[in-house]
C-alpha cells in the first residue's frame, strides 16, 4: 500500500477521496479502514467510505452503513443510500425505507430508487 493508505483522513478532500478510491480496488481487505472512515469527523471522508463499500460489494458492511444513515449530514445520507442500494439485504432495505422518509429531497429520492430497483431485483 501506499503511504496515502496508512493514514486516511489526512490531505485534502481530493486526496482523501483518492484515497478512498484507491482502497476500494483492495476489495475485501480494505473494508475494515473504511469502516472505521464512516467514523470520521470530515464528512468527505464518510462519503468517499460509503461509496467504495458500495462499490466493493461486501454485504457485511450493510450494518455500520445503515447506522450512517442517521448521520448529520444529507450528503453523507445521499451517498450512503446509494451504497446499500448497491449492496441490497434486509438491513439495506431496512435503512433504505427509513431514509425515504428523511427530510431531505434529494436523500428520499436516492432511498426511493435505490429500493425500487432491489424490489424489481427480487421480482426477477
Amino acid at each position: 500500500m501506499n503511504a496515502g493508505l496508512d493514514h486516511p483522513g489526512e490531505g485534502s478532500s481530493y486526496e482523501q477521496w483518492r484515497t478512498a478510491s484507491e482502497m476500494e480496488k483492495e476489495g475485501r481487505s480494505a473494508v475494515a479502514v473504511l469502516i472505521h472512515n464512516l467514523h470520521s469527523d470530515d464528512k468527505w471522508d464518510r462519503i468517499a467510505a460509503a461509496d467504495a463499500l458500495g462499490n466493493i460489494g461486501d454485504r457485511n458492511t450493510t450494518g455500520p452503513l445503515a447506522k450512517l444513515m442517521l448521520d448529520r449530514d444529507h450528503d453523507v445520507r445521499f451517498a450512503t443510500a446509494v451504497a446499500l442500494g448497491k449492496l441490497g439485504g434486509a438491513t439495506a432495505m431496512q435503512a433504505l425505507e427509513q431514509a425515504s422518509r428523511d427530510s431531505n429531497h434529494y436523500v428520499r429520492l436516492a432511498a426511493e430508487e435505490a429500493l425500487s430497483r432491489l424490489k424489481d431485483g427480487l421480482e426477477s
